[in-house]
């Protein structure tokens, strides 16, 4: 949705980041597959590899540090949907989500107040889904 905001070297570190959220749990769901796709596309970028060995805090680390407020919300939302995607935030994906949140030096609230956005996004996708599919 906003992945066309970062530069290139933010797309490549958001990849990885969100490769290790869906390694997470460790299971990779088709829903997750699909959103790291759809992801890679959005980015320009051809080659992805889901069974990469990341270490996930480093790169979130040096957002943290390089990175504006906007580029780290935009990060946030994209990663907690993708951790989202296959319909079930797992327990290891809600503590990565929340070592990234403090690697970026975001407050909780924002963390709380992005779910929260999210939720809402997804139900009003659901009902425009809904609309369009079976005129309800």
């Amino acid at each position: 949705m906003f992945l066309n905001f970062l530069n290139s070297e933010e797309k490549t570190t958001f990849l990885k980041l969100a490769i290790s959220v869906i390694q997470a749990d460790g299971k990779l769901e088709e829903s997750e597959k699909a959103y790291i796709s759809d992801y890679a596309r959005e980015m320009g970028i051809n080659e992805i590899d889901l069974n990469e060995k990341i270490d996930p805090l480093p790169l979130a680390e040096k957002i943290g540090v390089n990175s504006t407020d906007f580029v780290k919300r935009v990060f946030l939302l994209e990663l907690l949907a993708c951790a989202k995607a296959d319909g079930d935030f797992a327990d290891t994906e809600k503590a990565l989500i929340n070592s990234f949140v403090k690697a970026f030096k975001m407050a909780d609230s924002s963390l709380k107040k992005c779910l929260s956005l999210l939720d809402e996004y997804m139900e009003i996708s659901t009902k425009l889904m809904s609309f369009v599919k079976e005129g309800e």
